[in-house]
């Protein structure tokens, strides 16, 4: 009789597996943080074997990559589904604040580039993350396009541009301050502060002009590409467990 947990790599209940695996782990990770979720927690979690989640994964750390890798994923895709719709998505004011909200709505991602070290634990300091901090706020890519396609505000290089939109993105994703306290106002919602966001990129990164649209269009679809890139790598590694 064949032995379940020899599942064909890349059948459908492969894949199914793993993909309730991922679920498990993403969960603890983000209710427990690294430090105190092993792989036995998910395995029950998930309903299968210790041995099975190792059939997949051959490292704690490897698992838990993989589960913070797919919340990237998840949002990099949904973001160039919109930009299909709506081009001027592409545009500084309008993409940061929408990265900002869902990277709000995604408490994992939210790890990732803020280097939350009880969520992350010793993947803190593995080079994948400072990768994926990359690709979510100030990507030299994307600055690049901008200014190849005459939107980057004149005078300004995509280096510089980056600098800004860096440190701009990380002050508005913290939330205390170096005395531990609120580093924003709690009156503001999510919302609102997506809102004054865009303001500040608006006025910091573009033009003053109204932006020409044949320009527009062919930036959403080089940051398009540029993110269908980046989740076809994370993708392709993803599927090496399945």
């Amino acid at each position: 009789m064949p032995n379940p947990g020899r599942a064909r790599a890349g059948s459908p209940a492969r894949r199914d597996r793993a993909e309730r695996i991922l679920d498990a782990a993403a969960e603890l990770l983000r209710q427990h943080g690294y430090r105190r979720v092993n792989i036995d927690d998910v395995a029950a979690a998930a309903g299968v074997g210790k041995g099975t989640v190792y059939l997949h994964w051959k490292t704690r750390e490897a698992l838990f990559w993989a589960a913070l890798q797919r919340e990237t994923m998840r949002l990099l895709d949904d973001l160039a589904d919109r930009l299909s719709r709506d081009a001027t998505l592409a545009l500084p004011h309008r993409l940061m604040p929408a990265i900002f909200l869902e990277v709000e709505r995604r408490p994992l991602v939210r790890a990732v580039l803020l280097e939350d070290d009880e969520v992350l634990g010793a993947l803190a300091a593995d080079d994948s993350v400072a990768a994926a901090q990359h690709e979510l706020a100030g990507n030299a890519d994307y600055l690049d396009l901008l200014a190849r396609h005459g939107l980057l505000r004149p005078g300004l290089t995509p280096s510089a541009a980056g600098h800004i939109l860096a440190g701009v993105m990380r002050g508005f994703f913290a939330t205390q301050d170096a005395d531990g306290q609120a580093g924003h106002d709690p009156a503001l919602t999510a919302e609102q502060r997506a809102d004054l966001l865009a303001d500040v990129l608006e006025r910091t990164l573009e033009t003053g002009e109204p932006a020409p649209a044949a320009a527009v269009a062919a930036l959403s679809a080089d940051v398009t590409g540029l993110f269908r890139d980046i989740t076809a790598v994370q993708r392709a590694q993803l599927e090496r467990a399945y």
